[in-house]
């Protein structure tokens, strides 16, 4: 019988991965039957803490499109031609990769000269057809209209490309970490997911986040989980949750190969003196240049951030 509210609730964000709509309502029904009166008040009170989380968000990007139909209509002499001029020579550069650079670059100085006409462009291209270019927008907003930027990359947190997710998550947790806690639910619902990728992914943004609501379901993986790979960030993750300075920095120290680029991440993310000495240490002594390059590079994105 389920009767933590952390098992309920993993049980909940896995039902919530395979089902929507009335779907979910049924095997939510389902489970209410199996937890009995004991368990039944709780999975009520995870439910309400879900819709409530899920309000948020839906204000938040209601609140994207409210600001884009005043922009529209305090823009609307130079939408036209801003659109047709900018948005599409950007997606064209965009779409043609590598080469087009400072062309790219005057794009985007161009658009830095006017937020206003700047917000219009970028919008236009998050719902581009091409990933490569949505994929470009987050960054870019973060970048020109910063904090005015927030609710343009939030809603692409749920875009369908994995690329264009991952973007959006990394920009929104280095522009405003206190907004980027509204995804953490969705990421738990990811924890769930067949694509081993994507629960990955997700295991290393809600550490980030420091959301503990997922340790249940991360220490699962870090047993269970199909690969090294996954059981290693799965394991990492925990231990940045959990604060366990003492275990990445001993991990580190033992040298071993599957196991040293995640705890590398760990330490970074945890960015306590001592694990960032244990970043330096790895550096300096680890037996493998694969494993000193893996150190070097979290010590270096650290200093970056």
């Amino acid at each position: 019988m389920i009767t933590s509210p952390e098992e309920i609730e993993a049980r909940v964000d896995a039902l919530a991965h395979e089902h929507q709509g009335e779907g979910f309502v049924a095997a939510v029904r389902q489970l209410a039957d199996e937890l009995g009166p004991e368990g039944q008040p709780l999975l009520q009170q995870i439910l309400l803490e879900r819709a409530a989380d899920e309000e948020d968000f839906q204000k938040a990007v209601r609140r994207r499109f409210a600001e884009k139909g005043w922009m529209r209509r305090t823009y609307a002499r130079l939408e036209s031609s801003w659109r047709d001029d900018r948005a599409d020579e950007l997606a064209a550069v965009l779409e043609a990769g590598p080469g087009r650079e400072a062309e790219l670059q005057a794009e985007t100085e161009r658009l830095r000269t006017d937020r206003g006409r700047a917000a219009l462009v970028l919008d236009e291209l998050a719902r581009h057809a091409s990933p490569r270019v949505r994929a470009w927008v987050p960054g870019a907003a973060a970048g020109v209209l910063e904090e005015g930027g927030v609710r343009l990359i939030l809603s692409m947190t749920r875009d369908s490309d994995d690329a264009v997710r991952e973007a959006a998550v990394d920009s929104l947790l280095a522009l405003d970490p206190e907004s980027a806690r509204m995804i953490a639910p969705d990421l738990r619902r990811r924890l769930h997911s067949a694509d081993a990728g994507q629960r990955i992914g997700a295991a290393w943004t809600l550490a980030e986040l420091g959301d503990r609501r997922s340790l249940p379901r991360l220490a699962e993986q870090a047993r269970s989980a199909g690969t090294p790979e996954e059981r290693g960030a799965s394991r990492a993750a925990l231990l940045v949750l959990e604060r366990d300075e003492g275990a990445i920095v001993s991990g580190l120290s033992a040298g071993d190969p599957s196991a040293t680029p995640a705890l590398a991440r760990a330490a970074r993310l945890l960015g306590t003196p001592a694990t960032l000495a244990a970043l330096e240490e790895c550096i300096a002594s680890a037996p493998d240049e694969a494993l000193r390059a893996a150190c070097r590079a979290e010590l270096e994105r650290h200093g970056a951030g």
